[in-house]
């Protein structure tokens, strides 16, 4: 535990060091070389708007937007962007660490054909999606259906560079998923059950990790060849698991080891694939974060990360100003790990991308996404 520690703490010094770099150093390295788009899929972890931009169903309700206060109340200008946080997002850092301004744009929110000047990828994510087309249904962009979007982003690539440039470019891209969470989740994917039933459940595992599997290599056919992914985090930890138990609407803490488990047998089964794939595909490079060891490590010793609240929710229940609910925020956002009921704060979001994009071996495997970025063909 000290050695975890050792690390959260030097992680901690490092986010503070690349923060002070981040507006120079991005334009520096624009300077240098522009960096390498960024294609971006997954849930709200990484979600930067594409939820805004969804119709509602009558049979199933609106979807999860963030596009009210108090969402973005620490974001440039204090806007809500769809941002699922109180400012930026794991994306966000990962792109500025890149060398960009700003993350890719949603793809909902494109007016028109992709722009090839100046191109900086596309964000496909959405809030609550799964990989299932079922988890959630209605309500978000199923990982399958965010495929599907980029195919439609690159045939309007080829268009415009022709097949060649238009593959040299793709392999060298940042392809970026964070997705399963919510399939994970019994309120939110029908296959489970809840309590876990070990053999139903490890037959459930392995149907996710199949459709993760095509989906990787769909990506993969269209020109795909560096994958960043980053897996499930600690599922049973947190103010909705809380709620769930019949706590109040703001969490309270404690985690439930059953859908830990859970978590942590996903990942294996996700560690395994993308190891079989490396090995079956000639030219396919990745790098898996261990979002689960890190907020592991994280909740065993908060303090050494700058964390006091890893349990409840800064911005309790629907996260919205009086009269939709009458309870303000908390102040010291930067010292909670959950902003809302499932997602993180922009403080956390920000140690996060650091320790996958530029940290050690503890947190990312084969490499980290750096080393991914910088690796020849």
């Amino acid at each position: 535990m000290k050695r975890s520690s050792s690390i959260l703490a030097v992680m901690v010094a490092m986010v503070s060091f690349v923060v002070l770099l981040a507006g120079g150093a991005g334009a520096a390295a624009a300077a240098v070389a522009q960096p390498v788009p960024l294609f971006v899929f997954g849930d709200g972890t990484l979600d930067v708007g594409n939820n805004n931009n969804l119709p509602g169903d009558e049979d199933v309700g609106d979807p999860p937007r963030a596009n009210h206060p108090y969402y973005g109340i620490d974001f440039p200008g204090g806007k809500a962007t769809g941002r699922f946080s109180n400012g930026y997002t794991m994306t966000d850092f990962i792109a500025k660490y890149m060398g960009y301004e700003m993350s890719p744009p949603a793809y909902l929110s494109l007016s028109g054909p992709v722009n090839m000047n100046g191109f900086t990828g596309v964000n496909y994510a959405s809030a609550d999606a799964g990989i299932r087309n079922s988890t959630n249904a209605g309500l978000t962009i199923p990982l399958s259906k965010q495929i599907s979007y980029f195919a439609a982003t690159r045939s309007q690539m080829e268009s415009k560079l022709g097949r060649l440039a238009m593959s040299d470019l793709l392999s060298r891209s940042l392809f970026l998923i964070a997705v399963g969470t919510m399939d994970l989740l019994p309120d939110c994917n029908y296959f489970l059950t809840f309590p876990p039933s070990p053999p139903d459940n490890k037959t459930e595992v392995q149907r996710l990790v199949e459709l993760y599997n095509a989906s990787v290599t769909s990506l993969y056919g269209m020109g795909a060849r560096r994958f960043a992914v980053v897996n499930v985090g600690l599922v049973g930890c947190g103010p909705t698991v809380d709620t769930r138990r019949g706590g109040g609407s703001g969490g309270g803490g404690g985690c439930d080891a059953r859908m830990n488990g859970l978590a942590a047998e996903f990942n294996a089964a996700l560690g395994a694939l993308l190891a079989g794939l490396r090995s079956e595909k000639r030219r396919l490079r990745y790098s898996l974060a261990d979002f689960y060891a890190f907020s592991n490590a994280t909740f065993a010793n908060p303090s050494a990360a700058g964390f006091v609240n890893i349990d409840s929710s800064c911005c309790p229940g629907p996260c919205m100003p009086f009269p939709y609910f009458n309870q303000l925020p908390c102040d010291n956002r930067a010292q909670y790990w959950f902003w809302d009921g499932g997602y993180t704060t922009e403080q956390a979001a920000m140690v996060a991308a650091a320790a996958f994009y530029n940290g050690t071996a503890k947190f990312t495997t084969p490499v980290n996404f750096k080393q991914l970025i910088r690796r020849k063909k």
